[in-house]
């Protein structure tokens, strides 16, 4: 035998079929891998189906129905669901039972509400009756009272007219006395023909006319100094020329202020009588100016003895 303990010459001009032949013996990297590829993905495959396969054995021998393990704690489910309905069931009996009890109470409530407005109506409608009833005795028993007041007055008023015409009482010594006011005086007199007895003088005294100026007039009060003591005193406020004072010298002042809409006049008042107060005159003799009336004064002063009356009105020309 031949032996070669160095390999041949390398022949970069050898035959190009002789390199093709070495080549083709030598497989390629990527043939490699897809070979390796394959394996591992049929190992999966094969294993994957052996789990399934050793599970659905596993599941099929849990839930078997045959199974006396599987039928006993399938037995104890179905107890325990059945203990669960009947419980569920308990409680709704419970809570229509309570419902039930609950409508009847509201019913019977109900039932009592309209019983109490019932009676309750029937109560106002008695007390309303009676207490109407009573109010009609009352208005009545006023209404006899007020008559038999009227009566008893009447019957009095005419028991002393009677009395005072019998006994002739009249008024001497009537007197005119100072102005109380504008167009207005006292005047004064006594009763007489009064009985030392009688004890109704000061009604004797309102109950008896005078004659002022052709005009009776009855007494305004009366003072009881006794029998032979009883003095009328009359105000009289017709044909009274000496007592009407008046306003003269009409003055205006003008705006109380720029804008204010007020104006300021004043009055000297003219013909006060003697022993006359004048504050008594100045608010209450009347006056008109500017197509306005006043009773009197807003405001009255003294100015060197003078009296004067001050008014303050509103006048648009002023604002």
């Amino acid at each position: 035998m031949r032996r070669y303990d160095n390999p041949p010459p390398y022949n970069s001009t050898g035959s190009s079929e002789a390199t093709r032949l070495i080549d083709s013996r030598k497989p390629s990297h990527l043939h490699q891998s897809f070979k390796s590829y394959i394996r591992t993905a049929l190992i999966a495959i094969i294993a994957a189906s052996i789990a399934i396969i050793i599970f659905a054995s596993v599941f099929d021998t849990c839930n078997n129905p045959l199974d006396p393990d599987v039928r006993d704690r399938i037995r104890k489910d179905w107890g325990i669901e059945l203990r669960q309905h009947e419980k569920e069931a308990l409680e709704r009996s419970d809570t229509y039972k309570r419902w039930r009890l609950e409508d009847n109470d509201r019913i019977h409530l109900r039932e009592q509400w309209q019983t109490e407005a019932e009676e309750h109506k029937r109560d106002m409608e008695k007390r309303q009756k009676r207490e109407e009833q009573e109010r009609t005795l009352l208005r009545e028993k006023w209404g006899r009272e007020v008559k038999e007041h009227e009566h008893e007055v009447e019957e009095r008023r005419r028991h002393e007219e009677e009395e005072r015409l019998r006994l002739n009482m009249f008024w001497t010594d009537l007197t005119s006395r100072t102005c109380t006011t504008y167009a207005t005086r006292e005047y004064t007199a006594r009763l007489v023909n009064v009985p030392s007895y009688y004890n109704r003088r000061v009604e004797a005294c309102m109950a008896t006319p005078v004659k002022i100026h052709g005009v009776e007039y009855m007494p305004k009060w009366c003072e009881d100094h006794g029998p032979s003591s009883v003095i009328g005193h009359w105000e009289v406020d017709q044909h009274e020329p000496d007592c009407a004072s008046y306003w003269i010298w009409y003055k205006d002042f003008g705006c109380i202020s720029p804008g204010s809409g007020q104006r300021r006049i004043e009055h000297y008042l003219e013909n006060i009588p003697s022993g006359g107060d004048w504050k008594e005159f100045c608010a209450t003799t009347p006056v008109s100016f500017r197509g306005m009336h006043f009773t009197g004064a807003q405001i009255c002063f003294k100015n060197n003895g003078a009296t004067w009356g001050h008014w303050v009105f509103d006048d648009e020309s002023c604002k």
